[in-house]
């Protein structure tokens, strides 16, 4: 049978590959060399570079997400916590306020730090271009950081880290900004990022403008001098506007090292960067090459050799006083670091003019009564003869002395005269001056070798010829002020700020002695007297509180009898006065005292009519200007305006105004009110002034009007054992008071009176302060008149009488008259009269000496 695979159905078509002879398999290709050993692997070298490639991403890979993640989160680290950078908007530094004398000169800057603000508009482009040139030139484009510089310090740090060296900064003026005013200022790695951080946001909330005039007006500029409207004064003695190339680059090569780049200590250091930092400006384009030749070229300081900086100027009492009331008004903080802007009442010449007065006049007094005090230090110097440059060198000079004064050196003394060493201020070189004997007599002395010997260190004055001086011990006071608006136009608290700020216009409490008698005079005005009453000069005598018995004297231990009460003001009588105040009652007086604020509650007792009390000149001043003002209270004021930094008024004195002169009558004149109670009748003062202005004609207050021709009235006061000297005295337009004592009470010597000791004080200055006033009398109110009285000896003087008042109308008026037979008022009752004492009654009892303890003499 056939083989079923070659069997086919009937019609079945037949492939052509069946038709095709059978194929052999096809041939295996031939293996590799070396199969059967197993697979091949690479070599070591591609192995091994294999390896550091891939190793080399991954490690890159790893670094840089290592990066980030330390990144972000030292990001988060030092931005957590750090300070709002949004304070710097409206941050101002801390200013010192500034006094301003009434013409605008300076008179004193308080605070803790030099600093003026100056806002960008003010600053002079030169200026800012000067420290942007010398601490970042990239100011204008950078983004508050410069990412090249931080990158260089970066590696010089790195490379320094072990060697203990402070790291660089490489702060733009943002970046100072930052660590000035938001971190301190010690630079770590710490702080640098934080710096940066900030730097960063400041210039994304600020301007460049902003961020400038924050760093100019806060940067240590040295001598404790921030920012460089304060910094041209301290330096150059120069408003910040009038700096010039060489000075703006001077003061911008500060900021670096202030004490090393110190123009006065270190000039040549601080020469070499200010040219420095010219070459700077001129490569910045910012100024020529001719300008940068002449900005070179140009002295390092204005005066050469220069100086360190002297404080700040005028005087210190007056200074003082109006620290201690804006103190008052606005407190410490704002007045301190608040940049007040002060103008006061200080009329400079005055004030020059009354410093000059009261040293005069206790210089004069000390070379009578104080003797020789004045050695400063002894130098004991086998060479002498060569090294009294160097010894004279080596002392301080003593605060207090005079300008024209000088330290000396003894070289040798003999009888007649003493040679001396001394630096002469003009040249400042050493020269040698004669002192002869005449110019020391007033030391009591007919040996000069007595008192001086070689080696003494004295004060001197004069060039080749000398004149021996010293500080005197005794000390003095004097305020002056226009009595219409109380303006204190110049005040002297005593010899030297330096030596002593205690102020004794205003802080010293001392006895003002019969100056308080014009307010026991105008009481007696008030009750109706009139000035040429009669009131009986003798024999006071009163029972005090403590059962003593109170009998003053008079200065002269005399008695007048009965005189007209003008006569008494004169002559200052002690006896009279008590005797009236026993008849106008001592009640109305204390409330005169007080009304007038001389003092707040009046002892009740006599011997404070007669100046038993204590006050201050600063009180009796401000009383006598109400005297003067008819009447009206008139408060001493030393402040006329404050203002703030960017010029918003404060405060402002009110002491005046004036209903016409705003929407008035341009043909008629502006008619001025001035504020302050009635505190008396003006017809009453009138009469008081007239009667004072008899007391420098007549009186005890002639020395102080010698040479003066306008019409003054004043009052002199001495207390008990002549310890304290007092004259206050006015015209219509200028009020003075002087007071001159030591500061622990003692005796200024027999008859040295307020007339004598003080009176010549007050006439030196008020020459000077009268010199441009106008010749004018005290107008008299209406209904007033001055009528002709006699005085005791018959003179005919005129005195002032109110309507219906006749001279001579009260001649016998019986409430002034009476007898040291008289029972004593009861013991301290104020005001109560002696009654005569009944038919038969023992006479009260009569001390056996006169007490002048309590009360004023003269």
């Amino acid at each position: 049978m056939p083989d079923s695979r070659d069997s086919f159905s009937a019609g079945e078509r037949l492939s052509p590959a069946r038709r095709e002879p059978p194929r052999k398999p096809p041939r295996k290709p031939a293996p590799p060399r070396g199969a059967g050993k197993g697979p091949q692997k690479p070599g070591l070298f591609r192995r091994v570079i294999r390896f550091f490639v891939t190793s080399l991403y991954r490690l890159v890979f790893l670094g840089a997400v290592a990066a980030v993640i330390a990144g972000v989160g030292a990001f988060l680290v030092f931005s957590a916590g750090l300070p709002s950078v949004e304070a710097l908007k409206t941050y101002t530094p801390p200013l010192e306020s500034r006094v301003y004398s009434d013409d605008f000169h300076l008179i004193s800057e308080i605070g803790g730090q030099h600093c003026i603000y100056v806002p960008y508009d003010q600053i002079p482009p030169l200026v800012a271009q000067a420290f942007i040139s010398a601490e970042d030139r990239m100011f204008w484009v950078e983004p508050g950081v410069n990412p090249l510089a931080i990158m260089r310090a970066a590696l010089t740090d790195i490379a320094r880290m072990g060697s203990g060296r402070r790291p660089q900064g490489a702060s733009t003026i943002t970046e100072q900004v930052v660590k000035n005013m938001l971190l301190d200022n010690h630079i770590t790695f710490a702080t640098k990022i934080k710096e940066v951080l900030l730097a960063m946001r400041v210039s994304q909330v600020m301007t460049k403008q902003q961020v400038i005039t924050l760093y100019l007006n806060e940067v240590d500029l040295g001598h404790n001098t921030f920012g460089i409207a304060a910094a041209a004064q301290t330096y150059f003695n120069k408003p910040l506007s009038q700096l010039d190339i060489a000075q703006a680059a001077s003061l911008a090569a500060l900021p670096k090292a202030p004490t090393n780049y110190d123009p006065f200590f270190h000039p040549q250091d601080a020469l070499t960067r200010r040219n420095f930092i010219i070459g700077r400006m001129l490569a910045d384009g910012a100024i020529t090459q001719a300008q940068a030749d002449a900005a070179t070229a140009e002295p390092l300081l204005p005066h050469a050799g220069g100086a360190a900086p002297a404080a700040s100027g005028g005087d210190g009492y007056f200074a003082d006083a109006v620290k201690a009331d804006l103190t008052q008004r606005f407190g410490a903080d704002a007045v301190n670091q608040g940049g007040l802007i002060v103008h006061t009442s200080m009329d400079q010449t005055l004030q020059t003019a009354a410093t000059t007065a009261v040293r005069n006049g206790l210089e004069h007094y000390d070379r009578i009564y104080g003797g020789w005090h004045g050695l400063v230090a002894h130098v004991d110097d086998p060479a002498l003869a060569t090294n009294w440059r160097t010894d004279l060198a080596k002392q301080a000079i003593p605060p207090g002395m005079r300008h024209n004064w000088r330290l000396g050196i003894v070289l040798a003394a003999d009888g007649g005269a003493a040679r001396v060493g001394f630096a002469d201020p003009l040249s400042n070189t050493a020269r040698t001056g004669t002192l002869p004997l005449q110019n020391m007599r007033w030391t009591h002395t007919s040996n000069v070798a007595s008192i001086l010997h070689p080696g003494d260190i004295i004060m001197v004055s004069g060039g080749k010829t000398l004149a021996l001086e010293q500080i005197p011990n005794v000390q003095g006071a004097l305020i002056s002020m226009d009595p219409r608006t109380g303006r204190v136009l110049a005040m002297v608290g005593g010899w030297s700020h330096d030596i002593s700020p205690f102020n004794r216009v205003i802080q010293a409490q001392r006895q003002p002695g019969s100056s308080v008698k014009p307010l026991v005079y105008l009481t007696a005005m008030e009750q109706g007297l009139q000035p040429d009453a009669p009131v009986l000069d003798a024999p006071f005598v009163q029972q005090m509180s403590n059962g003593t018995t109170y009998r003053p004297g008079n200065y002269e231990d005399s008695f007048q009898g009965p005189v007209p009460i003008f006569h008494a003001l004169e002559q200052s009588l002690n006896l009279a006065t008590l005797h009236l105040a026993r008849q106008i009652g001592l009640d109305n007086i204390a409330q005169t005292f007080q009304s007038f604020g001389i003092i707040d509650q009046m002892p009740p007792y006599y011997p404070s009519a007669i100046g038993a009390i204590d006050t201050t000149l600063w009180k009796m001043a401000a009383a006598y200007a109400t005297l003067d003002e008819y009447g009206r209270q008139v408060q001493p004021s030393l402040i006329d305006s404050v203002t703030g930094p960017d010029g918003k008024v404060l405060y402002q004195a009110q002491n005046q105004s004036c209903d016409n002169c705003m929407n008035g009558d341009p043909s008629q004149p502006p008619i001025v009110d001035y504020s302050g109670a009635q505190l008396a009748d003006p017809d009453s003062v009138f009469q008081m002034l007239t009667m004072m202005k008899g007391v420098v004609l007549r009186g005890t207050g002639v020395p102080a009007v010698e040479g003066i021709s306008q019409p003054v009235a004043g009052k002199t006061g001495t207390t008990n054992n002549f310890n304290d000297a007092w004259f206050i005295g006015f015209t219509p337009g200028v009020l003075t008071g002087c007071w001159v004592g030591y500061d622990t009470p003692a005796s200024l010597g027999n008859n040295q009176t307020g007339g004598n000791v003080c009176g010549p004080i007050w006439n030196e200055y008020m020459k000077v302060a009268l010199a441009n006033q106008p010749d004018m009398d005290f107008p008299a109110p209406a209904g007033m008149t001055l009528q002709q009285v006699p005085e005791p000896d018959g003179t005919m003087v005129s005195e002032a009488f109110k309507p219906g008042q006749t001279p001579g109308a009260q001649a016998n008026n019986s409430l002034l008259g009476g007898t040291d037979n008289l029972t004593p008022a009861t013991p301290g009752a104020p005001g109560t009269p002696a009654t005569p004492a009944a038919p038969g009654a023992p006479a009260a009892p009569v001390p056996s000496a006169i007490d002048k303890s309590l009360g004023g003499l003269y």
